[in-house]
């Protein structure tokens, strides 16, 4: 497996201000991207060379020259990598399964992925987490305070929309009958103005 080196990490920065347009002046000096490049190894300690210019890559086919007036965080970069979540990379939840061949993880990369999925979103309300129900594996979620959903009956979290399934199903029968009853409003009204 080949480490990413500084030079790579340069160039593929050099290559994401070009694509982005990002003026002379804002671009980042070598020696910014030598802290930069500690900055991301130290958050993405178990990518390749090959699997960081992939993405890289990979980011500047899917990305709109207009689209970032900045450059990506190392989350928006990595991406096309891993699992996603809010359009950033989320280690926990591992590579994406459809990943080219020269570019899948090793054994020894998945070792250093985190152990326990996360989300990365934050708890809503930090002063009342008794108001939420956990997302993850039972009691995994709860120890590391992954509280996201609030708490509601299952079939309302189901539904989305507060609704048991009867109201539900009594819901889509009232707006059938409004849609039908508007249709033949403007069947009348149409053939009045023949």
């Amino acid at each position: 497996m080949a480490s990413l080196t500084p030079e790579t990490f340069l160039a593929v920065a050099e290559m994401i201000a070009a694509h982005l347009r990002i003026k002379e002046a804002d671009r980042w000096s070598p020696h910014i991207c030598r802290l930069k490049f500690h900055s991301f190894t130290s958050e993405f300690p178990e990518i390749s060379e090959p699997q960081f210019m992939w993405a890289a890559e990979q980011w500047v086919q899917d990305t709109e020259a207009g689209a970032f007036l900045r450059y990506p965080t190392w989350g928006e970069l990595m991406s096309p990598l891993y699992r996603s979540e809010g359009g950033r990379a989320n280690r926990s939840w591992g590579p994406r399964p459809e990943l080219p061949g020269f570019v899948r993880f090793k054994p020894e990369q998945l070792a250093m992925l985190p152990s326990t999925p996360r989300s990365l979103a934050a708890v809503p309300d930090q002063q009342n987490l008794a108001a939420y129900q956990t997302v993850g594996r039972a009691g995994e979620a709860e120890a590391q305070g992954l509280a996201l959903t609030p708490v509601e009956e299952p079939q309302r979290l189901l539904t989305g929309s507060g609704l048991t399934d009867e109201e539900w199903q009594a819901y889509l029968v009232r707006v059938e009958e409004e849609e039908k009853a508007h249709l033949e409003r403007l069947k009348e009204e149409a053939e009045c103005n023949l």
